[in-house]
């Protein structure tokens, strides 16, 4: 697990001013215990912090007098094991070369950065998703970077402002879209995105597109046995040597597909189950676990109250390896299904989205995709300017998505939207805070080459988890033995089990059970982060103060305005 954070002169005779260095040093970690390995490299116009907790038990920090190249993650190379330090010295030749054929081939998840020395040159690239974050920005000729956006928010020296849409669609997603973060002075990279920096000029390019090829043909769709060839290899290639791993396992799909492909390796397999009692979650991997017998050792432990679930996950492992003796071969390793529910799933879709795109267009089907997923902005609380501007440049930043890679299908446009969006965002807190939490994740449904392949199949085959119980077929038997929870509306599970146990998609009136000093608390807490939110300009005092009004009096639930703000508050906090 690592982390890493620089800064670039476009002048290759202007010094890395010595404030900014120390800013950067002092911003790598949040953490002073001691742990891993911290790598530095300095030359004149050029600065590289990294730090390094040896989760993977391999250095992929390289410096010699022609440079340095770091890399995060797991490239997973031309899709075949090889040591990472190996890997590492391939990525930045490739970088440094200009031919990025490697990085197209690559299958895991990764971000790295390469200088050049020689050539004053500086390359920085993540993996096909960016589901491995790169943050940057360019300010007074200098090119500032950081694998996590709190390590350029702690710098008094780069100078930020809100982003009007960028907070906006975190507001409404939880997450920016395209390159977009809270901040106008802040991108991060794209999918498949390599940044390129020399004397005077920063371009982009990209290793791999997405845009379907002119010549593809129904002879090149997939079958679901291919599908679950290419899924068996991502979790070959990332299992390794490891014969005794952690998975979390919930009663869901993703999770149970794992740990069913890994014990087809003669794994041992520590689960980690965080359902709560009695729920279909924890009762369905019970059962799973039941069936598979002593390789499968099940721990149902308790949640909490975390900054994320990778701090939650981290308590759990580390009270359980304190009563008890667990055989893992790495310990900071856990296996997880993130990236199923959309990559393979396909969820957020349905029928009548895939019908609209293609009869009327992708204008009016981004219009039903935020009605149907009940996307939207709290308008009444915002300013009159924002309120009637911002909801229409909403929809246009989500029509500029489903269109930016050019298919015949638009149904595969929508399920790009969301894989580079959604789902490209979705582990960014677990990477934010991985200093701290120390762990990594294994998550082979991001696996470059599957997700390849499933593009490449119809998008209505997919929708529903169609394309997935086709799939779920192909998986060994003892994983189809006892039921699985599924998606309302969707594909069901053939397989009968008990009535027994709540279901995660039940509907809840959660408002209306809180008590009036619940709701009195809630707003009390709005009116609170109106105060640093105004800041911004982006609500009306007005229509903040009715939502907490009608929420403490019970008659609407406004706790969404609340969450709003907060988001503001925070982020207007961060600004110098």
């Amino acid at each position: 697990m690592t982390i890493f954070a620089g800064a670039y002169c476009l002048n290759a005779k202007q010094q890395v001013p010595t404030a900014l260095t120390r800013e950067l040093h002092a911003a790598l970690r949040t953490t002073d215990d001691k742990r891993g390995h911290r790598c530095r490299y300095e030359a004149l116009a050029f600065v590289l912090e990294s730090w390094d907790s040896g989760a993977f038990e391999e250095s992929t920090w390289l410096c010699n007098t022609d440079g340095v190249t770091k890399v995060t993650g797991d490239p997973l190379l031309s899709g075949k094991p090889a040591s990472r330090s190996r890997q590492a010295a391939r990525l930045g030749q490739a970088l440094r070369s200009g031919h990025f054929d490697l990085l197209a081939g690559s299958r895991g998840s990764f971000a790295a950065v390469d200088y050049e020395a020689a050539e004053h040159r500086l390359t920085l690239s993540t993996d096909h998703v960016g589901l491995r974050p790169v943050y940057y920005a360019v300010q007074d000729g200098i090119l500032v970077f950081a694998t996590a956006m709190r390590m350029l928010e702690s710098l008094p020296w780069l100078r930020r402002s809100l982003s009007p849409l960028g907070m906006a669609e975190v507001s409404a997603f939880s997450f920016p879209l395209a390159g977009r973060t809270p901040y106008a002075e802040v991108t991060t990279l794209r999918e498949c995105e390599v940044l390129v920096a020399t004397t005077g000029r920063v371009s982009s390019t990209a290793y791999y597109d997405w845009a379907e090829a002119a010549h593809a043909s129904p002879a090149a769709i997939p079958t679901a046995p291919q599908l679950y060839q290419l899924f068996e290899e991502a979790v070959t290639l990332r299992a390794g040597a490891d014969r005794s791993v952690y998975s979390f396992l919930s009663g869901g799909m993703d999770s149970r597909a794992i740990v069913a492909t890994l014990l087809k390796g003669e794994r041992r397999i520590e689960a980690l189950n965080f359902s709560a009692t009695a729920s279909q979650d924890q009762y369905f991997a019970q059962q799973l676990a039941a069936e598979v017998g002593p390789r499968l050792a099940l721990h149902c432990l308790p949640g909490g109250n975390f900054p994320n679930f990778s701090f939650l996950a981290l308590a759990a492992k580390t009270a359980l390896e304190q009563v008890q003796p667990i055989d893992v071969d790495r310990r900071q390793l856990i296996w997880s299904g993130d990236g199923g529910s959309v990559g393979m799933g396909h969820v957020y879709m349905d029928e009548e989205m895939l019908d609209i795109a293609e009869q009327r267009g992708l204008a009016e089907a981004a219009q039903y995709f935020l009605k149907f997923n009940r996307i939207a902005l709290p308008t009444k609380a915002m300013a009159r300017a924002v309120a009637g501007t911002m909801p229409g440049r909403l929809h246009q930043a989500v029509l500029a998505e489903m269109q930016r890679y050019a298919r015949r299908e638009p149904g595969r446009q929508i399920y790009l939207f969301l894989l580079f969006n959604d789902q490209r965002r979705h582990l960014f807190k677990h990477f934010e805070t991985i200093d701290q939490h120390g762990l990594e994740l294994l998550t082979p449904f991001y696996d470059a080459a599957f997700l390849k392949a499933i593009a490449a199949t119809p998008a209505r085959q997919g929708i529903l988890h169609r394309l997935y119980t086709e799939w779920f077929e192909c998986m060994p038997e003892v994983a189809r033995r006892t039921p699985w929870q599924t998606y309302p509306g969707h594909v069901p599970c053939p397989v009968k089990g008990d009535d027994v146990g709540s279901y995660q998609w039940e509907e809840k009136q959660a408002h209306h059970r809180t008590s009036p000093s619940e709701r009195l608390a809630v707003a009390k807490r709005t009116l609170q982060a109106l105060g640093t939110a105004r800041r911004s300009g982006a609500f009306s005092t007005g229509g903040v103060t009715l939502a907490a009004a009608l929420h403490a009096l019970g008659l609407r639930d406004c706790g969404h305005v609340l969450a709003v703000l907060e988001t503001y508050a925070r982020h207007v906090r961060q600004l110098n």
